[in-house]
């Protein structure tokens, strides 16, 4: 082979190599992998361009060479074609540069945006500092009301013991006078004689029978205000008298006798990227008394009215760490706080109402089916599961029933368990008392008067603040039951706050 033919085939080897690095280089996932496959591609033009000054020299030496005849026509065309490649790769080179000035342009942008980030999270931080603060302003001041509660409960003990007292001053009036009656008709029956004397005694009986009634009256009008005054005061713990009352007085509320309540189904939705979405329960529509009756102390959960809904879903399972850990590295959301507790099965916390909420939009778009945070009564129907007690399972909180300050179990008072670590009710959902509170769709509403009697969701209210289901961890004894309300700022992110989720059907 001759020395142009050779240059010729290496010239065209180094074009393909060209070509690739030039093809690498577009295709490239970050900037600084495209600017060094432009490099090389730099490196391989100077050697085409080399070869190409070869060629160019060999061609002549063949033209002006004594012995040498002309160049053939069709290598004349070759060298032709061959020019054209190499301005064409001349041009491309200068579109690739383009490209890379571009990637590197954007390079810079992300070294920023990246460096923004940094100081976004660490404003973070310094958010969380201020959400602790307002933790412990709130402890100061829930100690404080605590303490004030002890005080009534302290000053309704000295009223009961004083009207205790009363009543058994009233008890010695009344067998006073009924001793001093029946003195009355023993000198009747005697028949004395002499109508003097009987007058006389007739009316000293009279007369202590008189002062009797009149001192029964005095007592009964310094008891009868303090025994009024011990009804009105409205216990906020000791909830045994009106347990009492519900379960003697009938006339206080009409109790609905509710068949036993199961779920239709279970399921979990495909997720587009892989995967599956939380393990679903879907309700059977029906009819639930909402809030608490008038004699129980909650005036934000009354007054008690009947609701009608209609078939939905919702999770059996608050969302745990490892649901809400799949859907943050998908979207590129922060991973929220355990607070070293750990994650995995354990409900997620430190989350606001508009991470929940995007949450539920993420797995509409997943799977296609309509995801959204449950409504109040939604939650309340599904958390009732049929019963009219404080509790699911009954009137007392007893032991190991959920996780609380005061439930008996592993984790009371210190931090969340592992959701379904409790029995679940007759619905099967796990959790609707302590563990975490849970965020609902439903904006502030102080009563429910005006509530309508239909209808899966209560629009409107004061959308500033989103309601809040549920007990916590830390919950103590007045704050556990299913008729349970809360409110904060839909930014609010804490420890002892989550959610779980429904599917509208």
């Amino acid at each position: 082979m001759s020395s142009i033919n050779k240059a010729k085939a290496e010239a065209q080897k180094l074009i393909k190599q060209y070509q690739k690095l030039q093809e690498e280089a577009k295709n490239a996932d970050t900037a600084e992998e495209a600017a060094n496959k432009a490099v090389k591609a730099q490196k391989l033009l100077s050697q085409i361009s080399t070869l190409q000054s070869t060629i160019t020299k060999l061609a002549k030496q063949q033209t002006t060479g004594s012995n040498q005849s002309p160049p053939k026509e069709q290598e004349v065309k070759r060298a032709t074609s061959f020019e054209d490649r190499i301005d064409h790769l001349e041009e491309a080179q200068k579109k690739n540069r383009t490209q890379i000035d571009q990637l590197i342009r954007a390079k810079e942008q992300l070294t920023g945006l990246l460096k923004r980030e940094k100081e976004i999270k660490a404003m973070g931080a310094g958010g969380r500092t201020h959400d602790e603060k307002l933790q412990k302003e709130l402890a100061h001041l829930i100690s404080k009301k605590e303490a004030e509660h002890q005080a009534l409960i302290q000053e309704l003990d000295n009223v009961r013991q004083q009207a205790r007292k009363e009543a058994d001053l009233f008890k010695v009036q009344r067998d006073a006078a009924r001793a001093l009656m029946d003195k009355q008709k023993q000198l009747e029956r005697e028949k004395l004689s002499g109508s003097s004397s009987y007058g006389g005694n007739k009316a000293l009986l009279t007369g202590i029978v008189i002062g009797s009634v009149f001192s029964l009256l005095l007592g009964l009008i310094f008891l009868v205000p303090l025994l009024i005054q011990e009804k009105s005061v409205e216990p906020t713990t000791n909830l045994t008298p009106l347990i009492a009352k519900q379960e003697t007085d009938k006339s206080v509320i009409k109790t609905k006798v509710m068949p036993k309540l199961k779920p239709l189904r279970r399921y979990r939705d495909q997720l587009k990227q892989g995967g599956k979405g939380p393990l679903m329960l879907k309700l059977p529509g029906g009819t639930f008394n909402m809030g608490s009756p008038n004699y129980l102390p909650y005036h934000d959960e009354r007054p008690q009215h009947e609701i009608t809904l209609q078939s939905f879903s919702i999770s059996r399972y608050e969302i745990t760490f490892e649901e809400y850990d799949n859907f943050a590295r998908a979207t590129g959301h922060s991973l929220p706080d355990d607070r070293g507790w750990g994650r995995e099965k354990r409900p997620v916390i430190n989350v606001n109402w508009h991470e929940a909420s995007y949450y539920t939009k993420w797995l509409t778009e997943q799977t296609g089916h309509q995801y959204r945070l449950p409504s109040e009564r939604e939650w309340e129907y599904a958390a009732k599961a049929g019963s009219e007690t404080l509790y699911w399972w009954g009137m007392k909180p007893d032991k190991n029933n959920a996780n609380c300050s005061i439930c008996g179990s592993l984790w009371d008072g210190k931090k969340t368990a592992p959701v379904g670590s409790f029995k679940p009710n007759a619905f099967e959902i796990y959790d609707s008392i302590g563990n975490v509170m849970e965020w609902t769709i439903s904006c502030l509403r102080r009563t429910y008067q005006g509530a309508p009697s239909t209808g899966n969701q209560w629009r409107g209210g004061d959308c500033s603040q989103r309601m809040v289901r549920s007990s916590s961890y830390k919950s103590y004894l007045k704050n556990l039951r299913t008729t349970k309300r809360n409110h904060f700022h839909p930014n609010t992110r804490i420890d002892t706050l989550g959610f779980r989720v429904v599917r509208v059907d």
